[in-house]
């Protein structure tokens, strides 16, 4: 049976006897781009790699939230924060959670990745505050410093290629392999 994807002027069919008719309102969203459709973006191979880099920034995210959420004195210790900065570490590990969530739950993640980087800036400077204060190991703040500094590369390189890529359904790659019959792919249709 052919499966071949044909471009129509009423948007992407399958020929082979199935058309937009047979999948009702998905197909539909999927035509007007819709990004409930998230499987379409990983067609392009370069999209595949974007899109694995974002989720790994977000799994990251959330476990060092919830690191600093639930055990605040540790990662205090461990980053070489002083008393006073131990107080501020759950308010800046649910935004860290936030944003690992926001990443998680988007088709493009563009402006989830993006509030990571402004969320990097924000640590930054904590982590200059912190420098100033006399009961901090100031050795480990010069690591912290650095681990930080390299997660806001890989954060930016994320977000530039998220924001400078394509993931216009007819942009992807058409041979390769579809979804359809995943729960993903079933979510899309309603199912």
């Amino acid at each position: 049976m052919n499966t071949e994807l044909q471009s129509t002027s009423t948007g992407r069919e399958m020929s082979g006897g199935y058309n937009s008719s047979n999948y009702g309102d998905g197909l539909a969203k999927l035509q007007n781009g819709s990004d409930s459709w998230v499987e379409l973006k990983y067609r392009s191979v370069e999209n595949l790699g974007t899109a694995k880099m974002a989720k790994g920034l977000g799994l990251f995210s959330i476990a060092l939230g919830l690191a600093e959420v639930l055990m605040p004195s540790q990662t205090a210790t461990l980053a070489g924060l002083g008393n006073k900065q131990r107080s501020f570490l759950p308010a800046l590990g649910l935004r860290e959670i936030a944003s690992g969530v926001g990443i998680m739950k988007s088709a493009k993640p563009t402006a989830a990745v993006w509030s990571r980087v402004g969320g990097d800036a924000i640590d930054l400077a904590f982590l200059g505050m912190a420098f100033m204060s006399k009961d901090t190991n100031k050795r480990r703040l010069i690591g912290s410093t650095i681990a930080v500094l390299g997660v806001t590369a890989m954060d930016v390189l994320c977000a530039q290629k998220l924001s400078s890529q394509n993931w216009a359904a007819a942009q992807g790659n058409p041979g390769a392999p579809t979804t359809v019959g995943q729960t993903s792919g079933r979510l899309a249709y309603g199912a």
